[in-house]
C-alpha cells in the first residue's frame, strides 16, 4: 500500500500551535523573517508576540558592526565566528543621511543609534532586523565642548520597560591640565519607550566622558566616571529605581583610560593607559570592589605603541580563547591568547576617512509598534 506525504506546510497545519511556535523558535531570525511572506497564516503565526519572545531566548548571540564610510554607511550583522558573512546587511542612509551616525546601545535585539551631524544628536532606536525604527523626541540643548553629553539603554527588570537615559553636563575646565573644574549644571533624562517623551529624574553625580556609553548588565547601567577629586569610580544607574550609586574602580587613585564592559557574564574594565598593553580587569563579585582581578594583559600591536588618547572596549572571548577587542572607533583587534600576538581583523573595508564600531547584538523579531505610542517607520 502507498502512503502519500503531505507537504511540509500541509503537516505543520495539522499541529499545535503551540508545537508550531517552538519549532519556529529555532529557526534563525532571517528564516522566520522570510515566512511572512508565505501566506496570511504563516504571517499571522510569525507575528505572534511570544514566537517574538521565545525565540529571543533562543537566538545566538552575535555582532552589529558598523561602518561608516565617504559614501556609505552600513551596519551589519553577524556571527562572532566569521565577520565577513554578515547575517544582515542594511544601509543606514535610508534610516538618515548623516554621515556620522553611531551606536550608543544594543539590548535585546534593538540598538540606539545617534546621529552625531546632520540632526545634531538625535536619537534612534531601531530594530535592523524588522527594519523599523523610533526617532526619539530631540533634546533641547545644542551641546558644545566643554559640555558633555552621554546615553544609556536597557531594560527595567521589574517593569520589563526599555529605558533610554541621557546624561547631560556643563562643565568648567582647568587651562592647564584639561580637568573638569566645576559642573554648574548636570541633567539627567530618561526616556521610557512607548511614552513619547523625556523625563527629568535629577542631577547626574560625577563628571562623565562623552566618548563612552553606559554598559547594559545586571539591570543596570554603568560608567567609567570622575569625582572632582579626579578619582575614578564606576557610575551605576538602576533602570527600575531611576537612581545613581557608586562602584569601586580596581584601584582608586590612578587615573586610567578606560571602558566598562561585559566578559564571561562579569562587569570588566579595560584600561589603556599603558604604552605597551593593555590591561583587561574583572569583578567577579557583582558590587564588591575587593574582587576586582587583574584577567588578561594584551600586548599592543608595534603601530599602536606609544602614548594613546583611544578608548578599547573589550567585545568577546572566543571559544579557542582569542579576544576580540574594538579599538576607538578606528578598528577591530584580535589577540591570540597563544602567541600574544595582536591583529587587526580584516573588515573589508576601503582606504580613507572611515569607522567601525562593533557591538553585541541578539536577533529579535520584536515589532517596535509595541510601542503603542510611538511613531514607527520602515526603512
Amino acid at each position: 500500500m502507498a502512503f502519500i506525504v503531505p507537504p511540509a506546510h500541509d503537516f505543520l497545519s495539522t499541529l499545535p500551535s503551540h508545537l508550531i511556535i517552538d519549532i519556529l523558535s529555532r529557526l534563525p531570525a532571517k528564516s522566520l523573517l522570510r515566512c511572512k511572506s508565505v501566506s496570511k497564516h504563516w504571517l499571522h503565526l510569525t507575528s505572534d508576540p511570544y514566537l517574538a519572545k521565545l525565540h529571543l531566548t533562543r537566538s545566538k548571540p552575535g555582532v552589529a558592526i558598523h561602518q561608516s564610510e565617504i559614501s556609505k554607511n552600513l551596519l551589519r550583522l553577524a556571527d562572532f565566528d566569521d565577520f565577513h558573512l554578515p547575517t544582515a546587511e542594511i544601509d543606514l542612509q535610508s534610516l538618515t543621511p548623516s554621515p556620522e551616525i553611531a551606536v550608543d546601545g544594543s539590548v535585546k535585539g534593538l540598538l540606539l543609534l545617534r546621529d552625531a551631524n546632520y540632526k545634531h544628536g538625535a536619537l534612534y532606536v531601531c530594530n535592523p532586523l524588522t527594519r523599523e525604527y523610533i526617532e526619539l523626541a530631540a533634546p533641547n540643548q545644542v551641546v558644545r565642548y566643554p559640555s558633555v553629553v552621554t546615553h544609556g539603554f536597557g531594560v527595567s527588570k521589574g517593569s520589563d520597560e526599555f529605558k533610554v537615559v541621557r546624561i547631560y553636563q556643563e562643565r568648567e575646565m582647568d587651562p592647564r591640565s584639561g580637568s573638569c573644574l566645576r559642573i554648574p549644571n548636570s541633567e539627567c533624562h530618561v526616556y521610557t519607550l512607548g511614552t513619547g517623551e523625556w523625563r527629568a529624574v535629577g542631577d547626574a553625580p560625577f563628571a562623565y566622558d562623552g566618548r563612552l556609553i553606559g554598559q547594559f548588565f545586571r539591570d543596570n547601567l554603568h560608567w567609567l566616571v570622575e569625582d572632582l577629586n579626579g578619582q575614578e569610580l564606576i557610575s551605576r544607574f538602576d533602570l527600575q529605581n531611576e537612581s545613581f550609586h557608586p562602584f569601586p574602580a580596581p584601584f582608586p587613585g590612578r587615573k586610567l583610560l578606560g571602558s566598562v564592559g561585559v566578559l564571561d557574564d562579569c562587569l570588566c574594565l579595560c584600561d589603556n593607559t599603558s604604552n605597551f598593553e593593555v590591561d583587561i580587569w574583572v569583578m567577579k563579585e557583582y558590587g564588591v570592589g575587593k574582587s576586582w582581578s587583574k584577567r588578561f594583559v594584551i600586548r599592543k600591536m608595534p603601530e599602536l605603541i606609544g602614548p594613546s588618547f583611544e578608548i578599547v572596549r573589550v567585545l568577546k572571548v572566543l571559544g579557542d580563547g582569542n579576544i576580540l577587542l574594538v579599538w576607538a572607533d578606528y578598528c577591530v583587534l584580535n589577540y591570540c591568547s597563544k602567541s600574544e600576538v595582536t591583529q587587526e581583523v580584516d573588515m573589508v573595508q576601503s582606504r580613507g576617512p572611515n569607522s567601525v564600531e562593533a557591538m553585541h547584538y541578539v536577533p529579535s523579531l520584536m515589532t517596535l509598534n509595541t510601542f503603542v505610542m510611538e511613531k514607527v517607520v520602515l526603512f
